[in-house]
């Protein structure tokens, strides 16, 4: 009886789940919260970085955060980067939307039609690799000063971008998949919004990333040209008086708008495409 009674209480044992150790316990919260903690991590240590090089470097170069921080709340009393922010927001915004709509008709068009892409594929080319923000004082002399110009510079120098990236999407299909569905008795709009469009969303959505980059830098060109408001205008300004804290308060806020955006795009990738996304086991791909 005392040996049976013993082999029971071995398998009782050897049939329990493993204990949820403290260990455990922190490598799953990990794997979970991943992302956020190397987020979270890797700003607290550009932060540091940033203290170490300002304590070490002119102030009229780099200065400390808390000296950003207390010009973005002056800033944000008398009302000054609320009515720059709103300005230079919405300029950007509506440069970047009009070369979304745009742009990827112009890249669907030269994807379908060989003759619409002869035609235009040099002068894409040759304009996106072209530094137009040279342009930006022709704008002004043509637009005038105000909102219209800096729509007009943010959309010319986002739109290639996401021409190129649409055009190249669609054109490198896998030609295993239409001639499939060609062969199954798709339609040409079955196979266009079926295959060709899914495949490339990728493409358009890295366009559409580098179109952000290139339309904050729009923005701020415009501003510094020919604008009396916005964040590019306010860091011009800041700059002629050797306001550093008030020109990295600018860049910041620019910067957070480009992250805004881009962050947007990748929700937007995942709602439209959640068959692309990649490493959702730990972030592993290979």
């Amino acid at each position: 009886m005392t040996i049976t009674t013993e082999r029971t209480a071995e398998d009782t044992r050897a049939g329990d789940p493993p204990r949820r150790t403290f260990g455990n316990r922190l490598r799953r919260f990990y794997k979970s919260h991943s992302t956020v903690l190397h987020t979270i991590t890797t700003l607290v240590l550009g932060c540091v970085l940033w203290q170490v090089i300002a304590a070490n470097t002119s102030a009229l170069v780099i200065v400390p955060l808390g000296d950003i921080g207390a010009a973005f709340r002056t800033s944000a009393q008398n009302g000054e980067l609320w009515l720059d922010f709103r300005e230079s927001l919405s300029g950007f915004a509506q440069g970047f939307l009009l070369a979304a709509l745009v742009g990827i008709l112009i890249g669907v068009l030269m994807a379908i039609n060989k003759v619409t892409f002869d035609f235009l594929d040099p002068w894409m080319s040759a304009l996106y690799s072209t530094p137009l923000i040279a342009l930006a004082p022709l704008y002004i002399l043509v637009f005038g000063i105000g909102m219209t110009a800096r729509v007009a510079v943010v959309f010319t120098l986002a739109v290639f971008p996401i021409v190129l990236n649409t055009t190249a999407g669609i054109r490198t299909t896998d030609p295993n998949l239409i001639e499939t569905a060609r062969a199954f008795g798709a339609s040409t709009m079955q196979r266009f919004t079926k295959i060709l469009l899914p495949w490339s969303v990728p493409f358009v959505v890295t366009g559409l990333r580098l179109a952000v980059g290139r339309g904050l830098m729009g923005v701020v060109v415009a501003e510094f040209f020919g604008s009396t408001s916005g964040l590019g205008h306010r860091v011009f300004i800041s700059s002629q008086n050797f306001d550093t804290a008030a020109v990295w308060m600018g860049v910041f806020v620019l910067a957070a708008i480009g992250v805004v955006f881009i962050r947007a795009m990748y929700v937007l990738e995942t709602r439209i495409a959640p068959w692309r996304q990649n490493g959702k086991n730990g972030g592993k791909i290979l």
